[in-house]
């Protein structure tokens, strides 16, 4: 027991040398205690809510890699219009996750922020651990937002990438100069990497990510012109989309059609350009297609 006394007297002094006070560390281990309890048991409500979601977003719409794009190639207004009502309903949740990143975001350098009192401990809680219920209400949001506006995750995802991605250009490497989850190693760890470094491997990671949803839709697509002779597909849409398949399963980190949308789609797109430009959040992108389904 006398042994252990060196070590209690330094890390109270440690404690009092960095500001804070013995009454001061009892509260704050008493009420991370308390708001543990009630914190975590938010997340796991938040996570089953969004478990129950998905599971019905699956019963009506099949899994994200069954969604059939139309074979025509046109994607109907209703359908985009559908899109952005989904993307509009959790826009309030977007807009909070966005500073809430762009926060943590400045604060990524542990020497940012000198641990002097109680008020900046509170701070670092806040700012780090208060991430994760953010991004289940976040997720939780937009798979409510999709049910009721009647759309599948895998059609969303789809509209998602062929819409920012492929037609607008947006960067699959746009978000945080931190990577929010590790990248398969489970553990879901930030990282705080140079911005150019994360940048790469989330565009890498994105990528092939992406290619492995999308291809099997752009494959349904094609078999439907086949079956059903699409009326309004064209014989040079229908090569189009062939070549574009082939390219995509040579290069598994190759986006759908990343040297230029075929006009039939982005005729569709353009009467949204608007809408579709201000429904865009580059700092939450990384969260937008983070669902599967194994």
């Amino acid at each position: 027991m006398e042994a252990s006394k060196p070590e209690s007297s330094n890390t109270k002094k440690w404690l009092i040398g960095c500001g804070i006070g013995c009454g001061a560390v009892i509260i704050i281990v008493g009420i991370l205690i308390t708001a543990g309890y009630f914190f975590v048991k938010n997340i796991v409500d938040e996570f089953k809510d969004t478990e129950a979601m998905m599971s019905t977003l699956t019963e009506r719409y099949g899994r994200i890699r069954e969604f059939c794009p139309p074979p025509e190639g046109a994607i109907k207004s209703e359908r985009l219009n559908a899109f952005l009502e989904a993307r509009k309903a959790c826009a309030p949740v977007r807009e909070k996750m966005s500073q809430s990143l762009t926060a943590l975001a400045e604060k990524k350098e542990s020497s940012d922020i000198e641990i002097k009192t109680p008020k900046n401990i509170f701070k670092m809680i806040r700012l780090g651990f208060g991430i994760i219920p953010e991004i289940a209400e976040f997720i939780k949001s937009r798979n409510q937002s999709l049910l009721d506006a009647e759309i599948g995750l895998g059609e969303y995802y789809y509209l998602y990438a062929i819409s920012y991605y492929s037609w607008l250009e947006k960067s699959v490497g746009d978000g945080p100069d931190f990577q929010i989850m590790g990248p398969d190693d489970g553990e879901g760890r930030f990282r705080y990497w140079d911005r150019e470094d994360i940048g790469e491997d989330r565009r890498e990671r994105m990528r092939r990510k992406i290619n492995h949803m999308i291809l099997p839709m752009m494959r349904c697509q094609l078999e439907k012109q086949k079956e059903k002779n699409a009326p309004g597909a064209s014989a040079e849409w229908r090569r189009a989309l062939a070549a574009e398949i082939k390219a995509m399963e040579v290069d598994q980190k190759r986006l759908p059609w990343q040297d230029g949308v075929p006009e039939v789609i982005a005729a569709s797109l353009k009467p949204f350009r608007s809408r579709l430009e201000a429904s865009y959040s580059p700092m939450v992108n990384p969260l937008e297609l983070l669902l599967d389904q194994h």
